[in-house]
């Protein structure tokens, strides 16, 4: 194959990204609903311009498109608001999983984006996490006055790269 169709088969795929995310959320809805096929053997999420694949990718991708990347531990210095009002709850972060790709499928429940975001990338150093104040007589600021519940939550952030 010379390096010209090799460019134009590449340009091909990347300009089909839209088409095959539909056709892998329709296989993944079929198999959803046939109650035959686990979510382990479900499609995976691929983004063809970038070449990436997986839930960590669509996870830094749903944290980079929100703004939600800053240096390793933010959290600890005097730009902790704007931080913590970029960065997201576990359960946005699930719920744009659903719109962008999992919607109607069991392909990326709830554990398996909880295990990702607090175990394989947080300990790998790829996401931040931002544990919120609520009023206590050593706090008086409620950074989370939405909660439902007494526990503090906590919001995830990208950790920009050193580049």
């Amino acid at each position: 194959m010379t390096k010209n169709k090799e460019k134009n088969a590449v340009n091909s795929a990347i300009a089909m990204q839209d088409t095959i995310l539909e056709g892998e959320k329709d296989i993944n809805n079929v198999l959803t609903t046939s109650k035959q096929v686990g979510p382990l053997f479900h499609t995976h999420y691929v983004n063809m311009t970038n070449g990436q694949n997986g839930i960590e990718n669509l996870i830094s991708e749903i944290l980079t498109d929100r703004q939600a990347v800053f240096p390793k531990d933010i959290e600890e210095t005097e730009y902790k608001k704007i931080a913590v009002a970029a960065s997201l709850f576990a359960e946005e972060i699930i719920q744009e999983v659903q719109s962008r790709f999992a919607s109607g499928s069991i392909r990326y429940p709830y554990n398996t984006i909880h295990l990702y975001l607090s175990v394989f990338m947080f300990r790998k150093g790829k996401v931040g996490k931002i544990k919120l104040k609520g009023i206590s007589k050593f706090n008086a600021i409620d950074e989370d006055p939405d909660r439902k519940c007494s526990k503090p939550r906590c919001k995830w952030y990208l950790i920009q790269s050193k580049a």
